[in-house]
């Protein structure tokens, strides 16, 4: 059973951006050298159904699993990350779900969010815009202004049915 959303706080928020860390990536010079294995893609399954599936509480129980399940991904730059979502039917819907609750979607944004700003200032995003929108299946001018305005928010959305 789920607590109304006045009884989680602020500092409830920041516990989910803790279970998907992004690590600094070494440097890659395309974006078919990044790293997600099909290893990789299972823990992002786990992750993402966990916080589609469950509600607040529930969550909250399973923190410290979900952040040793991050702690395996850490190596996973934050757009193979992604594009692992976007890609998968099942993960795709569920980011649906993850974004239709406030606390979640809050969640999930504080955990991708600075990690794509972090690669965004190492220079490490604007070369990997052209193969990350083929991955994933979208026109590149599509995205390119959520790259350039760092609204990672709206990149997110725009793969929302």
């Amino acid at each position: 059973m789920d607590f109304p959303t006045e009884f989680v706080s602020y500092t409830d928020l920041s516990l989910f951006a803790s279970m998907i860390q992004f690590p600094a990536n070494k440097k890659s010079d395309s974006y078919a050298d990044l790293t997600c294995t099909e290893e990789h893609q299972k823990i992002i399954y786990e992750i993402i159904t966990t916080m589609d599936e469950y509600g607040k509480l529930s969550l909250l129980f399973k923190k410290g699993h979900l952040e040793s399940l991050g702690a395996l991904i850490k190596e996973v730059h934050p757009l193979k990350f992604l594009s692992t979502i976007v890609t998968n039917p099942r993960l795709r819907s569920c980011l649906n779900g993850i974004f239709d609750d406030y606390f979640k979607r809050n969640g999930f944004m504080d955990g991708i969010g600075p990690s794509l700003s972090r690669e965004s200032e190492k220079g490490k995003l604007d070369g990997y815009i052209e193969e990350f929108a083929k991955e994933v299946g979208i026109s590149k001018d599509k995205i390119v202004r959520y790259f350039r305005e760092r609204d990672w928010e709206g990149l997110v959305r725009i793969f929302i049915d």
